[in-house]
Protein backbone atom coordinates (compact mmCIF):
# COMPACT_ATOMS: atom_id res chain seq x y z
CA UNK A 1 0.00 0.00 0.00
CA UNK A 2 2.53 2.30 1.07
CA UNK A 3 4.68 1.64 -2.51
CA UNK A 4 0.92 2.18 -4.44
CA UNK A 5 0.90 5.80 -2.25
CA UNK A 6 4.31 6.69 -3.07
CA UNK A 7 4.06 5.89 -6.90
CA UNK A 8 0.64 7.57 -6.66
CA UNK A 9 1.75 10.96 -5.74
CA UNK A 10 4.93 10.96 -7.74
CA UNK A 11 2.71 10.22 -11.09
CA UNK A 12 0.33 12.79 -10.09
CA UNK A 13 2.86 15.63 -10.03
CA UNK A 14 4.10 14.55 -13.32
CA UNK A 15 0.34 14.35 -14.64
CA UNK A 16 -0.74 17.73 -13.34
CA UNK A 17 1.85 19.26 -14.78
CA UNK A 18 0.78 18.90 -18.21
CA UNK A 19 -1.18 21.51 -19.48
CA UNK A 20 -3.85 19.58 -21.62
CA UNK A 21 -5.65 18.09 -18.63
CA UNK A 22 -6.70 21.42 -17.69
CA UNK A 23 -7.49 22.55 -21.07
CA UNK A 24 -9.76 19.62 -22.37
CA UNK A 25 -10.62 18.10 -18.57
CA UNK A 26 -11.02 21.15 -16.53
CA UNK A 27 -11.94 24.35 -18.91
CA UNK A 28 -13.84 23.00 -21.77
CA UNK A 29 -16.29 21.79 -19.50
CA UNK A 30 -16.91 24.26 -17.80
CA UNK A 31 -16.41 27.08 -21.03
CA UNK A 32 -19.55 25.23 -22.25
CA UNK A 33 -21.72 24.61 -19.56
CA UNK A 34 -21.53 28.44 -19.86
CA UNK A 35 -22.19 28.75 -23.10
CA UNK A 36 -25.31 26.12 -22.94
CA UNK A 37 -26.44 28.16 -19.95
CA UNK A 38 -26.64 31.41 -21.85
CA UNK A 39 -28.36 29.84 -25.12
CA UNK A 40 -30.60 27.47 -23.59
CA UNK A 41 -32.06 28.57 -19.90
CA UNK A 42 -34.48 30.45 -21.74
CA UNK A 43 -38.39 31.09 -21.05
CA UNK A 44 -39.78 29.52 -23.67
CA UNK A 45 -40.76 25.73 -22.54
CA UNK A 46 -38.27 24.21 -25.50
CA UNK A 47 -35.19 26.19 -24.41
CA UNK A 48 -36.22 25.04 -20.99
CA UNK A 49 -36.25 21.85 -21.47
CA UNK A 50 -32.67 21.39 -23.19
CA UNK A 51 -31.19 23.15 -20.63
CA UNK A 52 -32.09 20.87 -18.08
CA UNK A 53 -31.06 18.21 -20.00
CA UNK A 54 -27.78 19.41 -21.10
CA UNK A 55 -26.44 19.52 -17.80
CA UNK A 56 -26.11 15.66 -18.26
CA UNK A 57 -24.87 15.63 -21.11
CA UNK A 58 -21.82 18.44 -20.28
CA UNK A 59 -20.48 16.60 -17.01
CA UNK A 60 -19.43 13.71 -19.03
CA UNK A 61 -17.51 16.02 -21.56
CA UNK A 62 -15.05 15.81 -18.85
CA UNK A 63 -14.96 12.12 -18.33
CA UNK A 64 -14.43 11.56 -21.90
CA UNK A 65 -11.26 13.94 -22.33
CA UNK A 66 -9.65 11.89 -19.27
CA UNK A 67 -10.79 8.78 -18.97
CA UNK A 68 -10.62 8.42 -23.42
CA UNK A 69 -8.06 10.22 -24.57
CA UNK A 70 -6.07 11.23 -20.90
CA UNK A 71 -5.64 7.91 -19.91
CA UNK A 72 -4.00 5.58 -23.04
CA UNK A 73 -1.86 8.66 -23.89
CA UNK A 74 -0.38 8.15 -20.70
CA UNK A 75 0.14 5.00 -20.00
CA UNK A 76 0.95 4.41 -24.56
CA UNK A 77 4.17 7.37 -23.54
CA UNK A 78 4.93 5.12 -20.61
CA UNK A 79 5.38 2.47 -22.82
CA UNK A 80 7.26 4.38 -25.68
CA UNK A 81 9.63 5.38 -23.00
CA UNK A 82 10.45 2.06 -21.71
CA UNK A 83 9.15 3.25 -17.96
CA UNK A 84 6.48 0.16 -18.35
CA UNK A 85 9.47 -2.11 -18.85
CA UNK A 86 11.23 -0.82 -15.82
CA UNK A 87 7.80 -1.31 -14.18
CA UNK A 88 8.10 -4.59 -15.06
CA UNK A 89 10.78 -5.97 -12.54
CA UNK A 90 9.16 -3.94 -9.37
CA UNK A 91 6.79 -4.96 -7.03
CA UNK A 92 4.31 -1.99 -9.34
CA UNK A 93 1.79 -4.92 -11.20
CA UNK A 94 -0.21 -3.61 -14.25
CA UNK A 95 -3.59 -3.01 -12.16
CA UNK A 96 -1.40 -1.01 -9.73
CA UNK A 97 -0.19 1.55 -12.60
CA UNK A 98 -3.51 1.65 -14.39
CA UNK A 99 -5.38 2.35 -11.20
CA UNK A 100 -3.37 5.44 -10.17
CA UNK A 101 -3.58 6.90 -13.60
CA UNK A 102 -7.58 6.24 -13.49
CA UNK A 103 -7.76 8.24 -10.23
CA UNK A 104 -5.14 10.71 -11.41
CA UNK A 105 -6.89 11.37 -14.34
CA UNK A 106 -10.10 10.86 -12.14
CA UNK A 107 -9.23 13.71 -9.95
CA UNK A 108 -9.56 16.53 -12.99
CA UNK A 109 -12.69 14.99 -14.02
CA UNK A 110 -13.95 15.48 -10.84
CA UNK A 111 -12.88 19.11 -10.50
CA UNK A 112 -14.56 19.79 -13.67
CA UNK A 113 -17.85 18.21 -12.75
CA UNK A 114 -17.49 20.55 -9.50
CA UNK A 115 -16.95 23.60 -11.56
CA UNK A 116 -20.08 22.60 -14.43
CA UNK A 117 -22.13 22.02 -11.64
CA UNK A 118 -21.57 25.41 -10.08
CA UNK A 119 -21.64 27.20 -13.55
CA UNK A 120 -25.28 25.81 -13.80
CA UNK A 121 -26.30 26.25 -10.43
CA UNK A 122 -25.13 29.70 -9.43
CA UNK A 123 -25.58 31.34 -13.27
CA UNK A 124 -28.42 29.98 -14.52
CA UNK A 125 -30.60 28.20 -11.15
CA UNK A 126 -30.28 24.86 -12.18
CA UNK A 127 -32.32 22.45 -10.16
CA UNK A 128 -31.79 18.75 -10.63
CA UNK A 129 -35.69 16.86 -10.32
CA UNK A 130 -34.10 13.37 -9.42
CA UNK A 131 -32.48 12.15 -6.57
CA UNK A 132 -28.94 13.45 -5.96
CA UNK A 133 -28.08 10.09 -4.46
CA UNK A 134 -29.17 8.29 -7.88
CA UNK A 135 -27.53 10.86 -9.85
CA UNK A 136 -24.06 10.13 -8.34
CA UNK A 137 -24.26 6.63 -8.73
CA UNK A 138 -25.09 6.61 -12.50
CA UNK A 139 -22.56 9.20 -12.87
CA UNK A 140 -19.80 6.57 -11.50
CA UNK A 141 -21.24 4.01 -13.32
CA UNK A 142 -20.77 5.98 -16.53
CA UNK A 143 -17.16 7.12 -15.21
CA UNK A 144 -16.49 3.24 -14.98
CA UNK A 145 -17.42 2.78 -18.23
CA UNK A 146 -15.32 5.16 -20.17
CA UNK A 147 -12.53 4.65 -17.95
CA UNK A 148 -12.69 0.75 -18.38
CA UNK A 149 -12.83 1.70 -22.86
CA UNK A 150 -9.75 4.37 -22.13
CA UNK A 151 -7.57 1.85 -20.30
CA UNK A 152 -7.98 -1.09 -22.93
CA UNK A 153 -6.95 1.25 -25.44
CA UNK A 154 -3.18 1.85 -23.89
CA UNK A 155 -3.37 -1.24 -22.59
CA UNK A 156 -2.89 -3.08 -26.08
CA UNK A 157 -2.11 -0.49 -28.15
CA UNK A 158 1.70 -0.80 -29.56
CA UNK A 159 2.99 2.46 -29.90
CA UNK A 160 2.40 5.96 -28.92
CA UNK A 161 1.27 6.88 -32.73
CA UNK A 162 -1.81 4.05 -32.79
CA UNK A 163 -3.06 5.07 -29.02
CA UNK A 164 -3.19 8.83 -30.63
CA UNK A 165 -5.12 7.64 -33.19
CA UNK A 166 -7.71 5.15 -31.58
CA UNK A 167 -7.93 7.39 -28.34
CA UNK A 168 -8.60 10.33 -31.00
CA UNK A 169 -11.19 8.26 -32.67
CA UNK A 170 -12.88 7.10 -29.56
CA UNK A 171 -12.86 10.53 -28.04
CA UNK A 172 -14.31 12.47 -31.33
CA UNK A 173 -17.04 10.50 -32.19
CA UNK A 174 -18.33 10.22 -28.92
CA UNK A 175 -17.75 13.93 -28.34
CA UNK A 176 -19.32 15.35 -31.38
CA UNK A 177 -22.37 11.93 -31.68
CA UNK A 178 -22.92 11.08 -29.00
CA UNK A 179 -25.06 14.08 -27.28
CA UNK A 180 -22.08 15.45 -25.37
CA UNK A 181 -22.21 18.70 -27.81
CA UNK A 182 -24.73 18.58 -30.17
CA UNK A 183 -28.26 17.76 -28.34
CA UNK A 184 -29.32 14.17 -29.15
CA UNK A 185 -33.15 15.46 -29.09
CA UNK A 186 -32.17 18.27 -31.97
CA UNK A 187 -30.77 15.62 -34.26
CA UNK A 188 -32.41 13.85 -37.42
CA UNK A 189 -33.63 10.22 -36.94
CA UNK A 190 -30.63 9.25 -38.99
CA UNK A 191 -28.19 11.08 -36.79
CA UNK A 192 -30.15 9.72 -34.13
CA UNK A 193 -29.45 6.00 -34.74
CA UNK A 194 -25.62 6.52 -35.23
CA UNK A 195 -25.22 8.29 -31.86
CA UNK A 196 -27.09 5.33 -30.43
CA UNK A 197 -24.01 3.01 -31.24
CA UNK A 198 -21.92 5.12 -29.17
CA UNK A 199 -21.14 4.00 -25.79
CA UNK A 200 -20.75 7.79 -24.00
CA UNK A 201 -24.52 8.13 -26.08
CA UNK A 202 -26.06 5.38 -23.73
CA UNK A 203 -24.50 6.66 -20.51
CA UNK A 204 -26.08 10.39 -21.18
CA UNK A 205 -29.35 8.87 -21.48
CA UNK A 206 -29.14 7.41 -18.25
CA UNK A 207 -28.06 10.89 -16.51
CA UNK A 208 -30.64 12.91 -17.86
CA UNK A 209 -33.16 10.10 -16.84
CA UNK A 210 -32.05 10.40 -13.22
CA UNK A 211 -31.52 14.63 -13.46
CA UNK A 212 -35.39 14.33 -14.63
CA UNK A 213 -36.62 11.72 -11.66
CA UNK A 214 -37.05 9.04 -14.38
CA UNK A 215 -37.07 5.64 -13.03
CA UNK A 216 -34.19 3.82 -13.57
CA UNK A 217 -35.47 0.83 -14.79
CA UNK A 218 -36.23 2.61 -17.84
CA UNK A 219 -32.76 2.68 -18.98
CA UNK A 220 -32.22 -0.82 -18.17
CA UNK A 221 -30.91 -1.17 -22.08
CA UNK A 222 -28.47 1.72 -21.74
CA UNK A 223 -27.13 -0.03 -18.04
CA UNK A 224 -26.35 -3.33 -20.01
CA UNK A 225 -24.56 -1.50 -23.01
CA UNK A 226 -22.29 0.59 -20.32
CA UNK A 227 -21.76 -2.64 -18.47
CA UNK A 228 -20.66 -4.48 -21.20
CA UNK A 229 -18.37 -2.11 -21.79
CA UNK A 230 -17.22 -2.70 -18.49
CA UNK A 231 -15.99 -6.18 -18.50
CA UNK A 232 -15.06 -6.32 -22.14
CA UNK A 233 -12.68 -3.41 -20.92
CA UNK A 234 -11.79 -5.26 -17.85
CA UNK A 235 -11.33 -8.36 -19.26
CA UNK A 236 -9.28 -7.41 -22.17
CA UNK A 237 -6.90 -5.08 -20.20
CA UNK A 238 -5.72 -7.83 -18.02
CA UNK A 239 -5.58 -10.68 -20.91
CA UNK A 240 -3.41 -8.21 -23.61
CA UNK A 241 -1.89 -5.53 -21.50
CA UNK A 242 1.59 -4.82 -23.09
CA UNK A 243 4.57 -3.58 -21.13
CA UNK A 244 6.48 -2.96 -24.27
Amino acid sequence: MRTFLTFLKIEGKLVWKGIDILIFGVCFPIILAALFGYLLSKDDLTGASNFELSYAAVITIGVLATGVMGVPLTIADYRHRGILKRFQVTPVSPLQILFAQGLIQLSSALVSFIGVTLVYYLLFDYELKGSWLVFLLTYCFVITAMYSIGIFIGSVVPDQKSANIWSSIAYFSMLLFSGATIPYEAMPRFFQWLMDIMPLSHGIHLLKQATTGEAITAGLFHIVVLGLCIVIGMWGTIKFFKWK
